[in-house]
């Protein structure tokens, strides 16, 4: 198991993996993103996205980023203890200042159909700070 590295502003990336998914963050012409690859079906995987959430949330808030891509188009699935970390991630958003709050966009694979539903439920949650590509 990976647990976040450094800031990304000290040069070493942001990102996590274990036995069966990965993420990490990745910066280019369209952005910040947070890609996902693999499957998230560990009974408790906030023990290891939450802090990973924390060290991409920091870093965005410094940057005063407006909006994230949250890639999930590589990931096979996610389950309902690893949307917690989603939630965990919304949660952060909200309790900053109006004027510090970003957005995140996730991006979904249509083949994947659980993604859809998911996603909407995770958008009804964070209203105004979730939309769904």
């Amino acid at each position: 198991m990976t647990i976040p590295s450094q800031p990304a502003s000290r040069g070493a990336p942001i990102q996590v993996a274990e036995e069966k998914y990965s993420a990490g963050v990745v910066t280019d012409g369209r952005g910040t993103r947070v890609q996902f690859r693999g499957t998230i079906s560990t009974p408790n995987p906030a023990v290891v996205l939450n802090p990973f959430v924390d060290a991409v949330h920091d870093e965005l808030v410094k940057a005063a980023a407006k909006e994230v891509l949250v890639d999930f188009r590589e990931l096979e699935f996610c389950n309902s203890s690893g949307f917690k970390a989603f939630i965990h991630w919304i949660q952060k958003i909200q309790e900053l200042p109006e004027a510090q709050r970003y957005g995140l966009r996730f991006l979904s694979n249509p083949a994947r159909k659980w993604q859809r539903t998911s996603l909407l439920a995770l958008s009804c949650y964070g209203v105004s700070s979730v939309t769904i590509q």
